[in-house]
């Protein structure tokens, strides 16, 4: 070895904190290498290693029985605490890595607020998890899809029809009929029938603020369609509650929901429609190849309440 230079020490690692807790527990170096499993001379090698380590001591070879060093109890104490911060560490990555703990971000359309499912699931989900944490927030459809695609929320509920960005997946949660929201003076309220939605044809249909292809917009189109018209779009609400308001200040009429019937407005009044069913669904938006244990889990119990 060069002149000046100090021989390198072993590194110091877990095992070797074990191999000493044991020693230093039973005082034999027969009983602790049975304890651990391992030969009696290889347990002798890896306390002096250890001591090699610490640089002095820590048991004292001058009695015959196994005694601890100053050094030695001292190490003791700090060896019991070492190992069992390890053992917590690993308990918690190993719960993170089956998505016990966590953080999922949910987004969500008010309406699906009205279903009952989302809080039927967010409720399930969160006794099952307890220690998860969910950060919920109502959010814009479209905001939902970019921020679930740019990794900045996990989990959202949608209304489809709807385009997916690439990476992004749905699961149907839930088909409901759409109904009419209209003011509760017109004529067809005060018949009290089910509505031939052609009855309507010279009304202003209130949509959500989307493209003609997504959602509530495309509901609308298309009933309207197959009663044979071409419906005249009035303006546009930011959410179902504007919308029924809108209804109620006679503006127009709308398809919404049938969850909606539990917004009662002054002045609205709801009715179904005549003839084959339009529905609507609620669906779950997630990423396809998600990161997160925690909110695959998500995903899963969804999948299982189904």
């Amino acid at each position: 070895m060069p002149a000046g230079r100090r021989p390198t020490r072993s590194r110091l690692e877990l095992r070797h904190l074990r191999y000493f807790l044991a020693v230093a527990e039973e005082l034999n170096y027969g009983r602790a290498a049975e304890r651990l499993k391992i030969a009696q001379p290889g347990l002798s090698q890896q306390i002096r290693a250890l001591e090699e380590i610490v640089g002095a001591p820590l048991f004292d070879r001058s009695r015959r029985a196994v005694q601890l060093t100053l050094a030695g109890e001292l190490l003791l104490g700090e060896a019991r605490k070492t190992l069992a911060q390890a053992e917590a560490a690993l308990i918690v990555a190993r719960r993170a890595g089956r998505g016990e703990v966590g953080r999922i971000a949910i987004g969500y359309t008010a309406s699906a607020a009205y279903t009952g499912v989302l809080t039927s699931l967010v409720g399930s989900f969160r006794a099952a998890h307890p220690e998860v944490e969910l950060q919920i927030t109502e959010m814009e459809m479209q905001r939902q899809l970019d921020a679930i695609a740019e990794d900045r929320l996990d989990i959202g509920f949608i209304r489809p029809p709807v385009a997916l960005p690439l990476g992004v997946a749905s699961l149907a949660l839930l088909q409901e009929p759409v109904l009419l929201a209209l003011p509760e003076r017109h004529p067809v309220v005060v018949a009290g029938d089910p509505v031939d939605l052609a009855a309507l044809s010279e009304e202003s249909f209130i949509t959500p603020r989307h493209g003609p292809a997504v959602s509530f917009h495309r509901h609308t189109l298309e009933a309207a369609r197959s009663a044979g018209f071409a419906p005249r779009l009035g303006p546009q609400g930011r959410d179902f509650v504007t919308i029924v308001s809108m209804v109620a200040v006679g503006l127009g009429v709308a398809l919404v929901p049938q969850s909606l019937r539990c917004v009662q407005v002054p002045g609205l009044a709801y009715r179904p429609l005549a003839g084959p069913p339009v529905l609507a669904e609620l669906a779950l938006a997630y990423r396809r190849t998600e990161a997160s244990p925690a909110a695959r889990n998500f995903v899963r119990h969804a999948r299982a309440r189904l």
